[in-house]
Formats: structure tokens, sequence, C-alpha cells
């Protein structure tokens, strides 16, 4: 059994039942002719369901797909035109995006990985209805945004700082021959007036030990809610000093979460402030002003410890897990991010739980370090190597704890339901910008997709839309690939009966047709777990020692099958 078969029929809870279960039975596995682009794979009736938006580099459409992958919409724009790096559905229909346009952005300005530069608010007919400009010689809007419940809309931007004003804020020359910074700093932005509301600079929140006579000085490990200016182990040589690619808002605590790659950390910071006290150390709920609240990951950054004690690795994506999410599900309010290159050769989702103490609206620490000393939850795709990607990607946890990923530099996605079986997969059918066909083999780069949004069906901005599937993104497809098959027909044609599902401990299978049937069972990797065996009644199957999963069993000469569940 080789490898495309492996992965696209008998991989852990895989199997594309839409067509697999009801008519690739008849083939023999050996003639099974897997997808490599566009969907993969898919469960139904496992997977949490929705519509999945993309915006893949290196060209300027954003896609979004059903669980086929069909296109059932489109915002296509200027094919000269670029992501920049997000796009988000509204509540109300409208996208939200940011993007390189090369009409609008006239000035010189940084050209560094993840620049946007441009924010447009679009219909879902595609009219632009707002546009914002943020790219000149002294700032560039990068990577994420944010759409706020009241409307706003926070962006992420670089502002140049030159060498002069580095050495005064005790920038140490000696160690670094840059000479400027860009720094991050947050914008909110009100799109109806197109004003400035609020503002954060990590310039106003400095320490140093270099240079006493310098602005900032101080004992750097005593101050972890500043940021020293002279940490670069991850950003040496670039101006792109803390490269957040990420930024979320929590309007329970009005804070902000970034995600900062070239420290390794996530910061969360005060938005109850001014943008007054936004730039000093006092004001707000919990009255530090714009300092660092809580950060965590890379205890370095602040002179709490060694390279060895970090815990993030050039991670992307953090977010607060409450959009589309059951209250009740255990890690709601807590963070989710994508961890990109732990031990150099692995990418996981994990789930940060930040301990917080309502009491004195701080987050608590330990010995000098923020809560928790690690992670709550780990993800992953059954084969790790599907995870991996050193840049970009991104996860999103929905339902009761459906995980949703994209590893950007494969331009893999897939999806996990909460007991970790993979229940979807696509592959970004787009090489270097350009559309490719069905069965064309894709190198790790040729079709980064920076991240997915999934959003359910019920979701309000998809009410009242035409979803009606328009074709597919790949050229050649192979449309009979995800044929809908009505489950409950299935079962109504059966001549078995197979109870309880799950099954923990015993398992009967019923013959209802009358004569004898003839079944196999197979687990997940299709190793048989029963062998050809005669049913003339009813079958007491003993599973105790069955390993949880999905099994499937198959009658001889039979073009259905029958799934089970083993859960003890």
């Amino acid at each position: 059994m080789g490898p495309p078969l492996v992965e696209g029929l008998f991989y852990f809870f895989k199997i594309p039942m839409r067509f697999v279960f009801y008519l690739l039975l008849l083939l023999p596995f050996s003639c099974f002719s897997q997808n490599t682009v566009g969907l993969i794979s898919l469960l139904d009736g496992f997977s949490i369901g929705g519509y999945n938006l993309i915006y893949p580099e290196n060209q300027s459409t954003v896609f979004l797909l059903n669980e086929c992958g069909e296109i059932v919409h489109t915002w296509e724009d200027h094919p000269d035109n670029r992501p920049g790096k997000t796009a988000y559905l509204l509540p109300n229909g409208n996208l939200l995006r940011s993007k390189i346009d090369v009409e609008k952005m006239t000035e010189p300005t940084i050209g560094t990985g993840g620049g946007g530069g441009v924010i447009e608010l679009l219909t879902w007919n595609n009219e632009t209805q707002w546009c914002y400009v943020l790219a000149d010689e002294d700032t560039r809007q990068h990577h994420d945004i944010h759409y706020m419940e009241n409307g706003h809309v926070l962006l992420i931007a670089w502002e140049r700082i030159g060498f002069d004003e580095m050495l005064e804020n005790g920038f140490d020359s000696t160690a670094n021959m840059q000479d400027s910074y860009w720094p991050d700093f947050i914008r909110e932005l009100n799109p109806v007036t197109n004003d400035t509301v609020w503002e954060w600079h990590a310039w106003d929140h400095l320490v140093q030990d270099y240079d006493s006579t310098r602005l900032n000085f101080g004992t750097v490990s005593d101050h972890p809610e500043l940021i020293d200016i002279n940490y670069n182990e991850y950003s040496a040589g670039r101006p792109d000093w803390m490269h957040s690619n990420a930024i979320d808002y929590d309007p329970v605590k009005d804070q902000i979460v970034l995600s900062v790659r070239n420290f390794n950390e996530i910061w969360i910071i005060d938005h109850s402030t001014t943008t007054g006290e936004a730039a000093g150390h006092t004001g707000g709920n919990s009255g530090k002003g714009g300092d660092l609240l809580f950060r965590w990951g890379n205890p370095k950054a602040y002179k709490r410890g060694a390279t060895s004690d970090r815990q993030l690795f050039l991670q992307h994506d953090a977010q607060w897990i409450d959009d589309f999410v059951d209250p009740d599900y255990e890690f709601y309010g807590h963070i989710a991010l994508y961890n990109n290159f732990i031990n150099g050769n692995t990418s996981l989702g994990q789930v940060l739980s930040p301990v917080w103490d309502s009491l004195s609206n701080s987050y608590l620490q330990t010995d000098g370090l923020f809560l928790p000393t690690g992670f709550s939850r780990t993800f992953s795709h059954p084969d790790t190597s599907k995870n991996l990607s050193g840049i970009a990607s991104s996860i999103q946890i929905m339902g009761d704890g459906h995980v949703i990923f994209c590893a950007a530099n494969q331009g893999f996605l897939f999806e996990l339901t909460p007991e970790d079986n993979v229940v979807w997969q696509y592959r970004t059918p787009i090489k270097l910008g350009y559309p490719i066909e069905q069965g064309t083999i894709l190198n790790p780069g040729n079709n980064v997709t920076f991240q997915l949004e999934r959003y359910p069906e019920n979701f309000s901005g998809l009410l009242g839309k035409d979803l009606s599937a328009k074709g597919f993104i790949e050229l050649n497809p192979n449309t009979s690939f995800c044929l809908f098959t009505d489950v409950e027909e299935i079962k109504a044609e059966n001549d078995l009966n197979i109870f309880p599902n799950p099954a923990g401990g015993y398992l009967f299978i019923e013959n209802n047709k009358g004569s004898v049937i003839e079944i196999t069972v197979f687990n997940s990797l299709g190793r048989t777990m029963l062998a050809p065996t005669i049913i003339s009644g009813t079958e007491k199957l003993d599973v105790t020692k069955w390993p949880d999963g999905i099994y499937f069993l198959k009658e001889k000469n039979k073009n259905k099958i029958n799934r089970f569940v083993v859960s003890k």
C-alpha cells in the first residue's frame, strides 16, 4: 500500500466518506488515484463544516471555498497587487483585507517580510467602502489587522527610528551595527471618519542597562513590563526589530495581544488607556499605562532566563479563543498560537493560559516569570511533517474544540476533531501565483498561504448570500472526488445493525438480511482488525483492547461501508 493511498484513504480519521465510502470501494485499492491539490480528504459528518477564506501569496484574489474546495465567492483585485497579509469576513458580509497596492503605494518605504501598506473594506460585491494607506518613508502597515465590535480597525505598523534617537535611548552600537530601527506601533482607526482614535508605540516602553548616561537606564531583569532596546538575538541585522505578526482584541478585559516573532514572545497590553496614557507608565484599568501587562515565551528577552528556557519559536497567529467557540469549551478565553519552529524541525498548535487576577487587574508571576510554566494543550496532525512551516501559518479553534490549521509554507490546510482526528485536508492549488492542474506535485514554498479563516455555515455574514459552487481554483479538477452522499440513505440500505456506537467494551453486529454475510473490519490505518468473518445472526465482538478511534466494517462484494467508533 503506497504513500498516496495512506494519505488519502487510510490515514487516521481521514477517509473522504462522500466519495470513497459510497463509490470507490468498488475499485481495487491499487487503482485508487489520490488528489495532490485542492481537496485531499473529507470525512463528512465529523467535520464541523463551514466555509474557508484564504488569501494565497503571489496573487491578488481572496477566495471563499466550501468544504469540497469549490469556489463559492471571490474578491478580485488588480493582478499586480499582493496580500499584506490577511483578510477577514465581517458579520455584515463585508471583507476587510490588507494588501500591497502598486497604484496607491507611491512613496518609498521599508521592504521586508510581511509588509502591507493598504487596508480596504469591501462589500460582498467587491465595491470599496473604505481605503486607508499607511506606507511611506517613515511608516508601513504590516502583517495583521483586526476588526473590533465597535467597527474600528486595529493595525500593526512599523515606524522608522533614526540612529541618533537610537543612541539617545541607550542603543549599544558596538554590539549591533544597524543605523536605523523599525519598531512596531498599533493604531486604532475609525473607518467612518478615517480618524486615528488610539495609538500605542513600543518605543515608549524601553529599558536598557548599557549606558547610564542615556535614557531608559535600569536593571532589565527587574522590569519585565519594559522592552530591552538591545535585545536582538533574533533580529540582528534586520531593521524590522520586533516583527509582530498577529494582533487580537479582548473586549471583556479591554486588552490587546501581540505575537512578537523576533522576541519569541506573546505580549498583552492595556487598551483601556488614553493615547497619552498608552505612551506612559500609569493609567488604564491595570494602572500601568502602555507597559506590558504580560509577556511569555522567551525570558531571555528580559534577562530572566537562557536560550534553553525559550518555549516560543518564531510563533504566529496568537489570538484569544473566543470566536465561533462554545462558551463551555475548556479553553474558552485562553490564547491559541502556531508555534512554528520548535527544535528547527517541528511546528505545533498550542494553547497558552495566562493567569489573570481580577482583584489586582494583573497577570500573575512567580520568581519574576509570568505564569503559566507551560502550555495547556498541544495539537498536531498525526503526521507531524504536515504541520511544519517555519513561516506564517495559522490556527483556529471552533465549536467544542475542532482545530483548523494552515501550514503556510506547504499551503496545507486541515481540520482536527476534539479527539485529534483528521477530518478534512486541503492543499492550496496555486504555484507561485498561478492555478495548477490536479495531479501536480508541489514543493514547500510553491503555494504559501499565510492563514486560513473558517466561518460556520450560520455565520451572519453568509446569510442570504449566493454560496453555490462556481468551479475550482485548480485546473482540470477532479469534480467527482467530493460527491455528496446521504449518510441516512446508506444506513437505510444496510443489512447490518451495529451497536452500541461508540463502543467501549463489546460491539454487536446484527445481520438483518436473512442470509449469511461475510464482513471484514479495518482500523483507520487500513490494518485488518477482524479477518473475514461469516455473520448469520448477531456477532459479539470484544473491542476492549482496541485503541480508541474510528473503524470501518466492509461487507464482501458490497459498495458500502459502516463506520463505528471505539471510545473507552
